[in-house]
């Protein structure tokens, strides 16, 4: 084994218990990635209220609440940071700490060698646990382990937000404490999963040298996300009925077959998402075009957002518009390949990992032109739609530029160089770019 590493996640892992949220993906497929390479073992810690599990290689720290979350919406959290008391939230970093201490110590007294690297994923809590085991070990006479932070996800948009000082919702509160503890200045390296992110970290924290920090692009796994021939539509659609939020009056139903175009999306029901702005877009594209025209919604949220956006599509008169809650990730691949076009038109993606996993089935995508997607999409796979000022511009540009793909059948020209661009972004490239950049700061050490 010649490198041994320890991540710190911020969310749940996938399984038949518990819904995981994108970061929670993204950490496991880092997990399983790194053991998949040569001569590298890797162990993680998770949070959950619900997996109680323990595994060699991971370990779960139980929470008796939710896990606790920067934004104000997350699919499967509401307990902000912002709603722990300061003695709650100090009680809850020392719990970390000594949890991941005690793994890391018995990972070490078994394999006889120390950690080489600590990964602490997002930019909030785990650098500043992780910081705090690697004083306790110089404490204790042992050398600290090169501590990267991978950041990504909202974090920065929280701390962003307490800057601003504007917002009742985000007092200025962790930022302060981060930049007077000096969080980052036990950071060794900083990954980020676009150069827009890397800008916004700088934003955050202006006196990180820009040198330590790495865009290593987000990865998907070609083994999930992958055209497959053999889906047919309608025998697809039928294994997702709709699921209304609870206490509505609607019932679940099937799909119904012969649908001839499929507008698809997939993410949480968060305000940043702009659900809203496709409902609208569809009773642009439903009324412009003859074809039969499904839009098949993937993700969940607080249920008050499920029943905002579910109630906005019957005021809106939208007939064709089905909500299917939140699936893992095969079954959203099923969904990418028989759909025709993907559609997020988030505010701002840090990267923008749906827009992959969807081009990865040989659908073209719609966004924002905003954020990571500026970086891979382009018109050979897609359109980024202008952010107008006015919801209702957007609105109707989303709309306009949606018809255009139905109507010109995008996918029929598209699915080729959508493949080439997903080829480019897998987890195997973004885990070695992780690695060799790791590679790359202990040499400049040691220059």
């Amino acid at each position: 084994m010649n490198r041994l590493i320890f991540q710190l996640g911020t969310n749940n892992w996938q399984s038949e218990q518990e819904f995981a949220p994108g970061s929670g993906i993204l950490h496991e497929q880092h997990h399983n990635t790194y053991n998949d390479l040569d001569g590298v073992a890797c162990y993680s810690v998770f949070p959950s209220r619900v997996q109680r599990f323990d595994r060699p290689d991971v370990r779960v720290f139980p929470l008796e609440h939710d896990i606790p979350i920067c934004e104000s919406v997350s699919p499967v959290s509401s307990y902000r940071w912002h709603s722990m008391s300061d003695e709650e939230f100090d009680a809850y970093r020392v719990r970390l700490r000594d949890f991941v201490t005690a793994y890391i110590d018995e990972v070490e007294a078994e394999l006889g060698r120390p950690f080489d690297l600590f990964i602490a994923h997002h930019a909030f809590l785990n650098p500043m646990v992780m910081g705090d085991v690697n004083r306790a070990r110089v404490a204790a006479g042992r050398p600290a382990v090169p501590l990267m932070a991978f950041v990504h996800g909202t974090s920065l948009l929280m701390f962003r937000s307490e800057m601003a000082g504007d917002d009742p919702e985000y007092p200025p509160r962790f930022y302060p404490r981060w930049i007077q503890e000096g969080v980052f200045d036990a950071v060794d390296g900083v990954f980020v999963i676009s150069n827009s992110q890397k800008e916004r970290f700088l934003s955050v924290f202006d006196t990180f040298d820009a040198a330590k920090i790495f865009v290593t692009p987000n990865g998907i796994d070609p083994r999930v996300f992958r055209v497959d021939d053999t889906l047919k539509r309608d025998e697809v659609l039928a294994r997702f009925p709709t699921t209304p939020y609870e206490g509505s009056a609607a019932a679940s139903v099937n799909i119904p077959p012969g649908y001839e175009r499929v507008v698809l999306f997939v993410g949480k029901f968060a305000d940043i998402k702009r659900i809203d702005c496709l409902l609208h877009a569809a009773v642009v594209y439903e009324r412009a075009t003859d074809l039969r025209v499904a839009t098949v919604l993937a993700g969940s949220g607080p249920l008050e957002n499920q029943k905002l956006y579910q109630d906005m599509a019957v005021e809106l008169g939208l007939s064709h518009v089905y909500f299917v809650g939140p699936h893992a990730q095969p079954a959203l691949a099923a969904l990418y390949n028989i759909a025709d076009v993907g559609v997020f038109p988030t505010k701002f993606e840090a990267f923008g990992l749906v827009f992959l996993e969807c081009l990865a089935c040989g659908t073209p995508v719609i966004g924002t032109a905003a954020g990571g997607p500026l970086e891979f999409v382009d018109e050979t796979v897609g359109e980024l739609v202008t952010d107008f000022e006015s919801n209702e511009e957007f609105q109707k540009a989303l709309g306009e530029t949606i018809t255009r793909a139905l109507v010109e059948n995008w996918k029929s020209h598209k699915a080729k160089a959508a493949l080439d661009v997903a080829s480019r972004y897998t987890l195997t490239v973004q885990c070695d770019r992780i690695l060799k950049g790791v590679d790359a700061l202990a040499a400049r050490s040691h220059a």
